[in-house]
């Protein structure tokens, strides 16, 4: 069985252009189209994959050494950088008697580099050199090597001219440790401390590459005690991203950190952008989370988070653990959080920071799995040359239809309980209307055409787009009924229940959905323990 990957509940498309990447592997010998080989520095062969999925969802990747198993790695291969069409990664491996390819009695560590593109999919092996810092007299200067994948060599720019007067002063306040290492534009790598700032060499590949160093925003929250200590490990709240020439930010702020681990803590986050030509930071965006807007049906899948008093989702019920940026030039945010510590199941939300909206929200395995340092956006797989017919592309096909599939099953709740409902009372004009227009139901045409086509491509020649027409028309029917039920109050419910009865027929498509397909909506679709018209109705809003 392929290594678990959960999808999101938004769009997807054909292949993602950049993925969540959990940091550390599986060991497995699964093989797919992203399946690439090479071998240690001792000749042991050696194969990496990926398997992917659209944010919010966590994608991984599998390490496999044929004749070796878990037990012969000293810990779980785990990814170091990751940018464009590269991600490196370590592996450690246990010394083992007998075993030629490790020197007896010592750990061995090997780095490697996954190249997506262009052209076919390579991975090799490289002897590290580690660049360093001098603290001299007055100022600190820097080594940089490089490697050429095309030399298999390094080579050394020697040492880098110290940072500016002003820049030292900066760096002075802080005592810098890189956290990540992200690429900005063409050419400049950033080196990233959460806490203080970030040391950017420009033109790495130029004779004479410059560092310079990016104090981050001085608006910002001060996270730090007397002693320069951070209250909060830094990671918990903050991330830094980039998108070209453009450097991104985001801190959160707790009204009692103290408490942030608790839950239903109120929290805000803020993001900023910088160019690498500005000489400052610029506010881009600042949300509370109490003003986060979150489509109804999301309670479906967290039912603890509805509020019977507002009729609303509240994320601050959440326990927030980390922020995460885009790797696009958008404003969106990915939160993780869990509805209890002890939980070993986490949710990653995407949060429309611009206009403060829930966009998607996926679930994500924790269990035996840190926090902190559990992603690594990345934008490998848009370099990926994958044909139409492989299994990686076929794969995104069925999380794309799964997710259609479980607003189709959700959509099919909803109609449900109104024809239930219909038998005994007549629902109030604005509980009906409302639930027209609540996600799933005003989506239900959409999802149904994906799922008709996808049952057709597979060969289920018997799924004819006409249950589509038939759900069509009679949504349209309902809500002519629904408005003249407005002026004539004694119209029987026996019209709305006919129509209501059309589209349930119609959503008999779902029966020749491939059970792989099924399987992954059903492990999403879970029934409300409270009244679909409850949830859908607006706050403020009372029964006649």
């Amino acid at each position: 069985m392929d290594p678990h990957v959960a999808g999101g509940t938004t769009r997807r498309s054909s292949r993602p252009d950049w993925v969540l990447l959990h940091k550390s592997a599986r060991i497995s010998g699964h093989r797919n189209a992203t399946t690439a080989e090479c071998h240690t520095m001792e000749g042991q062969p050696i194969q990496v994959s990926f398997w992917l999925v659209d944010p919010p969802g966590v994608s991984y990747f599998s390490v496999h050494c044929p004749g070796l198993d878990a037990k012969d790695f000293a810990d779980e291969p785990y990814i170091l950088c990751a940018d464009a069409a590269l991600v490196l990664f370590s592996v450690d491996f246990f010394p083992l008697a007998g075993r030629t390819f490790r020197d007896p009695g010592r750990r061995c560590t090997q780095r490697f580099v996954y190249r997506a593109g262009p052209g076919s999919r390579r991975c090799t092996s490289f002897r590290t050199r580690t660049s360093r810092s001098i603290l001299g007299d007055k100022a600190r200067y820097y080594d940089l090597h490089v490697f050429s994948s095309v030399t298999r060599a390094w080579s050394s720019k020697g040492t880098l001219p110290g940072l500016s007067e002003d820049d030292q002063k900066l760096l002075a306040k802080a005592s810098h440790a890189t956290y990540k290492v992200i690429k900005v534009g063409a050419s400049s790598l950033g080196y990233v401390d959460l806490s203080w700032g970030i040391l950017l060499v420009c033109d790495v590949f130029s004779e004479c590459p410059v560092i310079k160093y990016i104090s981050l925003p001085a608006s910002r929250v001060c996270n730090m005690d007397k002693d320069g200590d951070p209250y909060i490990a830094p990671e918990h709240c903050c991330d830094v991203s980039s998108c070209n020439n453009l450097i991104k930010f985001v801190e959160v702020e707790f009204d009692d950190r103290d408490r942030r681990s608790l839950g239903n803590q109120v929290w805000k986050a803020t993001t900023w952008n910088r160019d690498i030509s500005w000489n400052d930071w610029r506010v881009c965006s600042s949300v509370n989370v109490a003003n986060i807007s979150v489509d109804p049906s999301y309670s479906d899948l967290l039912p603890k988070l509805w509020n019977d008093k507002t009729k609303e989702v509240e994320l601050k019920k959440l326990v927030f653990y980390t922020p995460t940026l885009s790797k696009h030039g958008d404003d969106y945010l990915f939160v993780m959080c869990k509805l209890n510590c002890e939980d070993d199941k986490a949710w990653v939300i995407t949060v429309d920071m611009k206009h403060a909206s829930v966009e998607a929200m996926a679930p994500y395995s924790t269990k035996g799995r840190p926090l902190a340092v559990w992603h690594c956006p990345c934008t490998f797989p848009k370099y990926l040359e994958l044909t139409p017919g492989d299994d990686v592309t076929m794969h995104f096909k069925r999380i794309s239809v799964a997710d259609c599939v479980l607003q189709v099953l959700l959509a099919q709740d909803w109609f449900m309980e109104l024809d239930e409902r219909l038998k005994f009372e007549r629902p109030t004009y604005d509980e009906c209307k409302s639930l027209l227009n609540c996600c799933p139901v005003s989506s239900l045409l959409s999802d149904m055409q994906e799922v008709v086509k996808y049952a057709l491509y597979n060969g289920h020649c018997e799924a004819t787009p006409k249950a589509v027409d038939f759900c069509s028309r009679a949504l349209e029917n309902f809500d002519v009924v629904l408005r003249e039920s407005v002026s004539d109050p004694s119209l029987s419910t026996e019209a709305m229940r006919s129509n209501v009865n059309v589209v349930l027929e119609g959503l008999e498509i779902l029966h020749m959905v491939p059970p792989a397909v099924r399987l992954l909506a059903d492990a999403c679709h879970q029934k409300r323990d409270k009244s679909k018209f409850e949830r859908c109705e607006k706050p403020g809003h009372t029964k006649d």
